[in-house]
């Protein structure tokens, strides 16, 4: 067993957990509803909305690579990454509050404050999500372990994905009362307080326990390298990006589904409801999914699954509202373990990457995972704006049968596609569960010989 096995307590897990319901919390929300309050509470056009959706993401990638780089390289008494949770989680919360704000400006003015807003939203979101998602790499140095730590971590995140699904049209409309504009500003104030919270809760429990080797030298261009030959981070990269695409589309169009095809917008909360539960429970199903299938077979198969689980809800209709809860279930339980079992592989790919090379840098590999999801997402965006405006969506008119079409495609068939395309490069994944041991192993012995073990 690791020596930094053994120290990972439950109250560690549960604490680096809250890092997760923040960032849930506040990224389920930007998920789920943003595409919704730009364009038929804010006043954006669709067009607007993508565009903005767009450029933003891809600074946010380029964003995602440098924060890795920093992050490896900080150097504090508090370790590499959990610092950063103190120094941002306030400015965090302050971008989001401004984001969700409506000025009293004309259309041009609008799409200016907008996509100000946006910009600052991704780039602070970035520089405090990326190290603390890279925590979970340096908390063991256990595969296993690591799996565990981030499904039950994730069961405790998914608290924040909960109360954004649940919580956010209710609290809009009690704050509001009618006003959308004032209760969406009141809802991400609560949000971004119990955020600010969270992280903090989180920077207080957690301990980074893997270090880079001794010997290793500070080398953005051998970080980068190493980075791009490392086949096992290319490939999971790879589901990461097509997955986000999927997710972007799906997520994105929901609110805009339940509206106009299923005709009821509460429907939202309750599909939502649901589906994190049914995700929360996928990701704790990651763990005996893991041990069954083998994790790259395990992410394969489950995201394949959920991109059928997407092309069912293309059946759904009011009377059929039963079809809607069964897609939103199949796929958010598989696309719990997906998710899970992205970041837990992650870390994995670090160990791979020091044991071969001989380098770690843990910050920039889940600060580049990051970027396969927010590529997705930048990408997906426009996607979903494409095909909303392709089939003549208008915001808040009796959609005609051609743009209810448009939005079931952007809902359903097209992140199915896209889903069952990501299972693929799984095919060619090469850690096995054997391979993953004798790095493990591996590691260990080296650690014991230059004295860098747990700290």
């Amino acid at each position: 067993m690791s020596v930094n096995q053994s120290k990972v307590g439950l109250g560690e897990i549960i604490g680096y957990g809250l890092s997760g319901t923040a960032t849930n919390l506040i990224w389920g929300t930007i998920g789920g509803f943003l595409a919704y309050f730009y364009t038929d509470v804010f006043g954006l056009s669709v067009g607007a909305m993508a565009t903005i959706f767009m450029i933003s993401r891809v600074w946010d990638m380029v964003a995602d690579f440098l924060m890795g780089l920093v992050a490896d390289r900080t150097k504090t008494r508090w370790g590499k990454f959990r610092p950063w949770l103190l120094w941002t989680c306030v400015p965090f919360g302050l971008v989001t509050l401004a984001t969700f704000y409506t000025p009293a400006l004309g259309p041009t003015g609008k799409v200016v404050y907008a996509f100000v807003t946006y910009m600052l939203l991704m780039t602070v979101y970035t520089i405090c999500v990326v190290p603390q998602n890279a925590i979970q790499g340096v908390i063991t140095d256990d595969p296993n372990v690591r799996t565990r730590i981030t499904s039950l971590g994730g069961l405790v995140g998914g608290l924040g994905g909960l109360i954004s699904a649940g919580a956010v049209l209710p609290l809009v409309k009690f704050f509001g009362k009618g006003n959308e504009q004032k209760g969406f500003l009141w809802t991400i104030g609560l949000f971004a307080v119990i955020a600010v919270v969270c992280y903090l809760i989180t920077f207080f429990s957690v301990r980074e326990r893997v270090q880079p080797p001794k010997q290793q030298h500070s080398s953005v261009w051998l970080d980068i390298k190493d980075l791009l030959r490392n086949r096992p981070w290319v490939l999971v990269f790879m589901v990461g990006v097509i997955a986000a695409l999927a997710s972007a589309s799906r997520v994105g169009v929901s609110i805009h589904f339940c509206k106009y095809n299923l005709g009821n917008m509460d429907l939202k909360t309750t599909l939502g409801v649901i589906s994190v539960f049914a995700s929360m429970a996928g990701g704790l199903s990651t763990i005996l999914a893991g041990r069954w299938l083998g994790k790259s077979r395990a992410l394969g198969l489950c995201v394949f699954v959920v991109g059928l689980s997407c092309m069912l809800l293309y059946l759904a209709r009011p009377d059929r509202l039963w079809i809607a809860y069964a897609s939103n279930v199949l796929a958010d339980f598989f696309g719990g373990i997906v998710i899970t079992m992205f970041f837990a592989m992650l870390g994995d790919t670090a160990d791979y990457n020091e044991w071969k090379n001989g380098r770690r840098a843990t910050g920039l590999v889940y600060a580049a995972g990051s970027v396969a999801l927010k590529t997705g997402f930048a990408f997906g965006g426009l996607i979903m704006g494409a095909v909303l405006g392709y089939y003549g969506y208008q915001a808040n008119v009796e959609q005609t049968a051609r743009s209810l079409m448009g939005i079931a495609m952007a809902a359903s068939i097209v992140p199915g596609i896209l889903f069952c395309l990501a299972s693929l490069p799984m095919l060619f994944y090469p850690l096995d569960r054997a391979k993953l041991e004798e790095i493990k192993l591996e590691l260990e012995r080296r650690r014991e010989l230059s004295g860098n073990g747990d700290e």
